[in-house]
């Protein structure tokens, strides 16, 4: 028994095991996570809600709607959009503006050139 207060399949590798995550409401449909019979899809950042509510969810977003975390791996997608952006000009008193930003999936501060 971990943390969570919860058994797992052994093949579930990547497990963040936060305190009695699963002892909550669904972020989605607010039903109660612990005593549902609804299959339950943990996501990186070790919170949890419905498989069905997760797979509405994700068709529009890709953040944990509690953490703010991505619920999978951007990379291809932020380099989608960095390529776009770079494509965009931008005035020339913008140019070599930057803006000070914070990181929700490593919680670090950084500095981005400013769009």
């Amino acid at each position: 028994m971990h943390e969570c207060n919860c058994y797992l399949s052994l093949k579930l590798v990547n497990h963040k095991c936060l305190e009695k995550s699963l002892e909550t409401n669904c972020p989605i449909c607010c039903e109660f996570l612990f005593t549902s019979s609804a299959t339950v899809r943990g996501l990186p950042c070790g919170h949890y809600m419905h498989l069905a509510c997760f797979q509405a969810y994700a068709c529009r977003n890709y953040i944990c709607p509690i953490c703010s975390k991505s619920m999978g791996d951007m990379v291809v997608y932020f380099g989608m959009l960095d390529a776009l952006l770079a494509t965009e000009e931008l005035l020339e008193e913008y140019r070599d503006c930057l803006q000070d930003i914070l990181c929700n999936d490593c919680e670090q501060k950084g500095a981005a050139c400013f769009h």
